[in-house]
């Protein structure tokens, strides 16, 4: 009898978190899929300490997403030309941005300031 009633407690709980939990957060940071948001121009792997592909290229209004498929967790930090910053992405999950302003964005982790990686980004036709 416990377990009928647990079960169903322990679903809705779990679906409320992923439901709510995320939309709360002030933060990019997500588990998204390309289902999820917008069109996603690029997709760039954090593992083995480096950003794979370490530089891309796009066109203004494009989004990438940063996916941290690593064991530690990883971060961030764009300087120029505008301050961004992505929060801690943990392992397992994501980062997503979308650039509006033509640029070139060069990033770096934080945690592990060797990593190092960069967007393009090219006017809109």
């Amino acid at each position: 009898m416990k377990r009928h009633i647990l079960f169903p407690l322990a679903l809705a709980l779990a679906a409320s978190t992923i439901m709510f939990g995320t939309s709360a957060c002030s933060s990019k940071t997500s588990t998204a899929s390309e289902e999820d948001g917008p069109a996603i121009a690029m997709t760039v792997h954090v593992k083995d300490g480096e950003f794979d592909p370490r530089d891309v290229d796009i066109e203004a209004g494009g989004t990438v997403m940063w996916i941290n498929d690593d064991v530690a967790s990883h971060d961030l930090q764009f300087l120029v030309p505008n301050k961004l910053y992505s929060g801690v992405i943990k392992p397992g999950r994501a980062w997503i941005h979308t650039f509006t302003s033509a640029g070139t964005y060069d990033y770096y982790c934080d945690f592990h300031n060797t990593m190092k990686g960069s967007v393009v980004v090219r006017p809109a036709p």
